[in-house]
């Protein structure tokens, strides 16, 4: 089950330290509900608070580090790398008449990844005719996964896989966002994987050493962690995979801050909302896949997804603005509209039982930074004194627990050692 909606969005944390700085914006008459300031000055100011504060959380853990940021990673590996050499390529094709020996029926590489090692791009592939060796794709994409003006052209080196790899190489794999390269324990195969051998973690330089003479296939022994690209790390692993197998391992999740823009539409359409302010300050396609929301001024309450953003114009470019509750027709955006844009899942990485203590760890960095707050309390006193004690003990409790021996007929025994090593009582909460 997924995490409840009702915990804190990015949106409600910057609007409390708005209303506690008084910079809320009420609408152009000031007589609209509060909401995040539409200043540019004040909107980044509160959006730093918020992302320090959660900085401040996570450096006030434990003596031994939030129970929290402990996650399992998962990894599927491929067993599919074919290589070879583009005879000619567009936007959304590559061509090597070769690969009708290897795939001699139409579709067979349908959603596998094709890579383009010497453009550094990839793409999920479409449709793949083999009477002529083409595959197409909807679009290119560079390694950090950004739409790129590049194209498979005559003598590019290219392979595929039938899962994401980084680079098209089956034994490297890139690990998610939040992975900051603190692993925390052994990395083993998923359980009933049959595995007669286990798999170790070496030094990045062992297998780099190993892969120099030759590259075996085989199920892997040997697997290390190394930064990739955009501050991204992958796992590589050695000998590479022939086996759909699942490796597991702990590891500490990171925090790389919380993004949202707004401001005032200088502009929009149905399929549109231009902000001119904005104009060659962030790239093309920087913002595709986030949600573009109005809060205020014509289109109020429609939202919707960013298919293209235009960096010379500021334009946000979408399929349709929808209404609230996510019904089309939503009211179109016009130069009066306040707004506000952010990436998908953009929420602090702490988990709702901590929601209201990051909230308390945001106010108490907000003292720091706005004059006066309008609280009739010190939130940094709140927070040292009351609520990172609370955190620490909300987090201790999420150890496993020794629940003792269950006798048939009775209820559960607890012995002497087990009450000795309890982390909290009903007194903690």
């Amino acid at each position: 089950m997924s995490e409840s909606t009702s915990n804190f969005s990015l949106y409600d944390l910057i609007l409390r330290v708005a209303l506690a700085a008084g910079v809320a914006y009420y609408g152009s008459d000031g007589s609209e509900r509060a909401m995040i300031p539409n200043d540019s000055h004040d909107f980044e100011k509160c959006l730093r608070v918020v992302n320090d504060g959660i900085k401040t959380f996570i450096a006030d853990a434990p003596e031994n580090g939030w129970r929290w940021m402990n996650r399992m990673m998962r990894v599927t590996l491929a067993t599919v790398e074919t290589t070879g050499t583009v005879d000619s390529g567009s936007t959304t094709t590559l061509v090597d008449d070769a690969l009708s020996s290897t795939y001699d029926a139409d579709d067979d590489v349908n959603g596998y990844y094709v890579y383009d090692k010497t453009k550094e791009i990839y793409a999920v592939i479409t449709d793949y005719a083999t009477a002529t060796g083409t595959v197409t794709v909807a679009e290119w994409l560079d390694y950090d996964g950004n739409p790129s003006s590049s194209t498979p052209a005559s003598g590019d080196s290219y392979s595929i896989t039938n899962l994401q790899t980084a680079e098209g190489d089956k034994a490297r794999y890139p690990l998610s966002q939040d992975f900051m390269g603190d692993t925390a324990g052994k990395i083993t195969y998923e359980k009933d994987s049959n595995r007669g051998h286990i798999i170790s973690w070496v030094h990045e330089n062992f297998i780099r050493t190993l892969r120099e003479v030759v590259v075996h296939d085989s199920h892997p022994t040997r697997a290390a962690v190394r930064p990739w690209r955009d501050r991204r790390w992958e796992l590589i692993v050695d000998p590479s995979p022939t086996q759909a197998d699942v490796l597991v391992f702990p590891y500490r999740v990171g925090f790389d801050s919380l993004q949202m823009i707004s401001d005032i539409a200088s502009g929009g359409s149905d399929t549109t909302l231009v902000d001119s302010g904005l104009a060659n300050l962030y790239p093309d396609d920087y913002f595709n896949g986030w949600y573009a929301y109005i809060i205020s001024g014509t289109g109020k309450t429609s939202y919707a997804k960013v298919t293209d953003y235009t960096s010379s114009s500021g334009t946000f470019t979408v399929a349709d603005w929808l209404f609230a509750n996510g019904t089309a027709g939503g009211v179109n955006p016009a130069a009066n509209s306040v707004y506000y844009v952010e990436p998908v899942a953009n929420k602090h990485p702490a988990g709702m039982q901590f929601d209201s203590i990051v909230m308390s760890a945001i106010l108490a960095q907000a003292e720091t930074e706005f004059e006066g707050l309008q609280l009739d309390y010190s939130p940094m006193q709140k927070y040292l004194e009351k609520d990172l004690p609370a955190a620490h003990r909300i987090d201790a409790r999420s150890a496993p627990r020794r629940l003792g021996k269950m006798l048939p007929g009775s209820g559960r025994i607890y012995t002497e050692e087990h009450i000795r090593n309890t982390v909290t009582t009903d007194n903690d909460i």
